[in-house]
């Protein structure tokens, strides 16, 4: 039993990128386009963090990261790569394939971006940090994701981790499976689906709408528009000032 736990916590360091003690090799990384005429930039993370900042002024997308492994042969095939097709520009990360469950590969990196280009990041594990950019399109395996200053709509697809929102001007859409969910300042509010975590939503100026809501509490405040809660789960779902109608269903 102890040595299948050994192993388990080694498939999870490595997936995570987490144990950065154990990765005895380590290297630069970086890479960069130009986004003059794109219509879309694309972002793709694997294991280890990631932040993507938006940039006034600017038409280039710049990545800068450090790539970390166990093993000396891994290091050179973890890459960041950047390709441009038609008016999409696409920064990846690329991770060498499965090489043992004790073995650790992962690329922590920063890529700045237009501030007025659209965005879509894919991001496998890790923590996540997106501040300042265009209206984005965010899909989170695992990891803490935190998003601060979308001028636009954002849509959050995440599967587990905590889930934190600040100052988008636009339609906020998250869809999420388990995890806390905190969101303070946008246009209007839409969870379809949630599984699991406590969720606190604040200063919005339109709806707030929660579909389906599994386990966890739900706190609504300083709302200009309505309070709508299609299905809850268990737990209190508490709100006020709300300018519009509420529609919370009763307690089972």
């Amino acid at each position: 039993m102890l040595t299948s736990l050994a192993l388990l916590l080694s498939a999870t360091s490595a997936s995570a990128g987490l144990f950065w003690n154990d990765c005895n090799h380590t290297a630069a990384r970086n890479a960069s386009i130009s986004a003059a005429g794109a219509t879309r930039i694309v972002i793709v993370g694997r294991a280890g963090g990631l932040r993507v900042t938006g940039a006034p002024g600017t038409s280039e997308v710049r990545a800068t990261g450090t790539a970390c492994s166990s093993e000396r042969d891994n290091l050179n095939d973890i890459t960041l790569v950047a390709t441009r097709s038609g008016s999409e520009v696409r920064i990846e990360a690329k991770m060498p394939e499965f090489s043992g469950w004790r073995s650790i590969n992962a690329l922590d990196f920063e890529v700045a971006v237009p501030n007025n280009v659209p965005l879509r990041i894919d991001d496998s594990s890790g923590e996540l940090r997106v501040d300042g950019v265009a209206t984005s399109d965010i899909h989170d395996s695992s990891g803490a994701l935190h998003v601060r200053g979308v001028t636009g709509d954002l849509s959050i697809d995440d599967s587990s981790g905590e889930i934190t929102v600040e100052h988008v001007t636009g339609h906020v859409t998250i869809e999420d499976s388990s995890g806390s969910i905190d969101v303070d300042d946008a246009g209007t509010v839409d969870i379809p689906d949630d599984g699991s975590g406590a969720v606190d939503i604040r200063h919005v100026k339109h709806n707030v709408t929660l579909g389906s809501k599994g386990s966890g509490g739900v706190s609504v405040s300083d709302v200009g528009g309505d309070l709508l809660v299609r299905h809850k789960g268990s737990g209190r779902i508490d709100y006020e000032r709300v300018a519009g109608r509420v529609e919370v269903p009763r307690r089972d």
